[in-house]
């Protein structure tokens, strides 16, 4: 009866992807039935089959069995096929090692499938065993371009890396060319660093609306990087899109990215909409607590000034405290102003030409006014100290 059940959901979950199909309403109900009929007698004819050895449709049932979660029915068999040395059960049963799905985590077994799928051509394994391997194992550099050569998508992203690394023109040019390769079968990284190939020009000529296009492929399917750097894209030129720029940082900045957070904060802060400015610290005040101190700093800008809604002169200088402490050269200046004139905390003016002068020595060019001025006013103040200054 457990078997039963269990081809049941085998062909439940098949017919989870293919439903879109069944659903339209031109399919005969008689049709749909039919295919389900059918579908789980090809199930039971391949459960049979792996019972009598058949290394591929073992790998086949395990595999399913895998996918609906059921992995004390699927390792018997998916270890049935590795041993026969079906590639695809090999290769299968390394990453489920080296994840510890199924089974505990054991990298040294997992390297070991690997290996018997590799001797098979699976290229999977391959690039799995060029990740595992010491960066500088001879193997590693061999299986990594075996199956960057066999079409693995990964491991033409992971050599394109490393030769364009390398900084070279010939090597430029080849890592461009596995990019691309990877790009076209989905792979974001590879679709992200093609578009930023087409940006710098040192692989190809520069192409901005090629390099649009595959961070748009790529953002699509919401990663974070490629929607960050397609906001930064839509802000350049001569006519910035605006919109466009805070769609694409908002979808990274919700994904946890943390200079899209700064980049939308930025954005919104320059709006005249109160309720955009409150979004505005929201995201700010993300990307701050993430470590982001040019963050911190135009947080601390906008809670310090009245127009945000939300003064909090305390907070702010804490913010402006904590960016300055951390070598922030902008919030250095701000923290001496706050300190100076005695916002948001004491007033003192000593430390603050401190904060000044270290802001100064950062090339922040009010804080060299500030300074400059200070030190041409120095023999009128001599007689009164550095407190002087400020009196």
């Amino acid at each position: 009866m457990r078997e039963a059940g269990y081809q049941g959901l085998f062909i439940g979950v098949w017919l989870g992807v293919a439903m879109p199909v069944f659903a339209e309403a031109s399919t005969p109900a008689e049709s749909v039935v039919a295919d389900q009929a059918e579908q789980r007698n090809q199930f039971i004819a391949l459960l049979r089959s792996a019972r009598q050895g058949d290394a591929s449709a073992q790998w086949q049932v395990a595999a399913t069995y895998i996918r609906l979660g059921e992995y004390a029915l699927a390792m018997p068999l998916l270890n049935a096929a590795g041993e026969a040395g079906h590639p695809d059960a090999c290769s299968l049963l390394g990453a489920l090692h080296e994840d510890g799905r199924g089974v505990s985590k054991d990298l040294q077994q997992a390297m070991q499938w690997y290996r018997r799928a590799a001797e098979k051509g699976d290229a999977v394994a391959m690039a799995a065993l060029a990740r595992l391997l010491p960066a500088g194992d001879p193997q590693a550099a061999e299986m990594l371009r075996r199956a960057a050569t066999a079409g693995n998508a990964d491991a033409q992203y992971a050599l394109g890396l490393e030769l364009a690394k390398k900084g070279e023109g010939a090597l430029f040019v080849e890592s461009h060319l596995l990019f691309s390769k990877a790009a076209t079968q989905g792979h974001l990284g590879a679709q992200v660093a093609l578009a930023l190939q087409f940006l710098d020009g040192k692989a190809t000529k520069v192409d901005r609306k090629a390099a649009q296009e595959w961070l748009e492929k790529a953002a699509r399917a919401k990663d974070p990087v490629a929607n960050f750097l397609l906001g930064r894209l839509f802000l350049q030129g001569d006519k910035p899109q605006t919109e466009k720029a805070r769609f694409a940082f908002t979808q990274a900045a919700a994904l946890g990215h943390r200079e899209a957070q700064y980049q939308l904060g930025l954005v919104l802060a320059e709006s005249d909409s109160g309720n955009n400015r409150k979004d505005a610290i929201r995201w700010l005040d993300a990307a701050q607590k993430a470590g982001h101190l040019a963050a911190a700093n135009r947080l601390g800008e906008l809670l310090r000034g009245a127009g945000a809604g939300q003064q909090e002169l305390a907070r702010a200088r804490g913010l402006f405290l904590h960016a300055a402490e951390q070598g922030n050269v902008d919030a250095m200046y701000n923290f001496a102003q706050m300190q100076h004139e005695g916002l948001g905390g004491e007033k003192d003016a000593f430390e603050a030409l401190k904060w000044f002068g270290r802001a100064a020595d950062g090339k922040h060019e009010r804080a060299i006014e500030v300074v400059e001025n200070l030190l041409s006013n120095s023999i009128k103040t001599s007689s009164l100290g550095l407190k002087g200054f400020w009196q």
